[in-house]
Parts: structure tokens; sequence; C-alpha cells
């Protein structure tokens, strides 16, 4: 399903406005701008690319771990920078916000971000869902990394500005207007981030499992 981004220029337009953007003079890139993400919110230096496990916040008292497998490896960096771009923070309500930009947005061939974004967008709307429902929004209208237009050493030597206006990120505070082709996708997302919610929980057992390994390894290191 095309969102506004998708239809406002053509793949061979914005590969070649990529193309023409260079880093502007005084202004930081990604990569340096990265460090400082990783420890405001106290990841590890890689954001957690090479450990072996997941955290997931439920609340910040609630959580568990599942494996961090390679195609969730492949989707971390640039979900990192998309929390930069957007400013979405990395916490409880940042992630459900972050989570419906992304599905919004779209994550192409990068199941597991389909996968996580769409557990986000079941828990915003239980106590964020006018901050999930306008990141949806502003995600209809713009691009992403998923779409693998630029690689991610691209990204990370363009400043925060340059890939705003590469994928014609609408800016933060801007109050958009919605419209009934929003809702209804909004709507549609909604049903599927359910029925793949409840689906999921025939994993509910594996989960538990990987979880009380991870403790019992904890306890015999300690």
């Amino acid at each position: 399903m095309p969102h506004e981004y998708e239809k406002s220029l053509c793949f061979e337009e914005k590969h070649q406005l990529c193309k023409e953007l260079m880093p502007a003079p005084g202004e930081d890139t990604l990569l340096s701008l990265l460090p400082v993400f990783y420890k405001e919110y106290d990841l590890d230096e890689d954001g957690g690319l090479n450990d072996s496990k997941v955290k997931i916040e439920i609340t910040k008292h609630l959580f568990f771990y599942i494996p961090n497998f390679s195609t969730r490896k492949k989707a971390v960096l640039k979900h990192d920078i998309h929390h930069i771009i957007t400013e979405y923070p990395s916490n409880i309500k940042g992630e459900t916000e972050i989570g419906a930009w992304e599905v919004a947005s779209g994550c192409k061939t990068y199941w597991i971000a389909w996968a996580l974004n769409l557990y986000s967008l079941v828990m915003g709307i239980w106590f964020n869902l006018p901050g999930v429902y306008q990141a949806f929004v502003r995600g209809r209208r713009s691009g992403n990394l998923y779409s693998n237009l630029i690689t991610d050493k691209q990204a990370l030597e363009m400043t925060v500005n340059e890939l705003r206006h590469l994928f014609s990120i609408p800016p933060y505070h801007q109050k958009l207007e919605f419209t009934f082709r929003d809702f209804f996708y909004f709507l549609f997302w909604l049903l599927i981030a359910g029925v793949f919610a409840l689906a999921s929980i025939i994993v509910l057992p594996l989960v538990i499992v990987y979880n009380i390994f991870l403790f019992a390894k904890r306890k015999r290191k300690g």
C-alpha cells in the first residue's frame, strides 16, 4: 500500500537527490551523533548490535529478552538512526511512536522490524493513542532507511537535516492534517497488529524457556 512519500517522487529522482546531498559545514553527522544517543539511553557503544540478546521492555520494571537474530542486527542501526532523525526518544512511549512511524513509512523486507513495530503499535494504543496516531500519520508522509535507498555507511556520513530532507520527514511538532485515508490505514494496521499479537502467543513458551535459560546462566556465573 503506497503512502504519501512514495507517491511524491519516483525512485530515480530520490536516488539522484541522495547523490547530490553533501554534508553541510558545521553540522554533526549521524556517525558522531549515535554515540551520544547510546550514552543518553544507557545503551551499549554499538547499540547492542553484537549482543546475543535483545531486551524488550513492557514497563521499566517488566521486561523480557529475545535472541538477537541476524535479521534484527541488519535493522537495528537503521532503527536507531530513525530515533534521532524523528526525535522519538528511546523509552517506552517513544518506542510506541517510532513503531507506528516505521509501520506507516514501511519496513520493506525487514521482517523483524515489522514484528517488533507491530507489537509497539498494539501496546501504544493502551496508553499513548494520540502520540501513536500522530506518529503514524507522520510516517505516512515519510520515507525511511528500510527502503535501502542509501546504504548504512552513506546514512552515517549524512546530517540529521539531510536525512530528514531526503525522506521528506515532517517536523516533530508540526500539526498534520489527518485524512480519511490516514484513519483507514491506521485501523487496517491496528487490525493486523492485533491479529499478529494474538497469533504470536504460540511462541510464548519458547520465550519463557529462553528467559529461564538466561536467568539460570546468570545464576551459575554469579
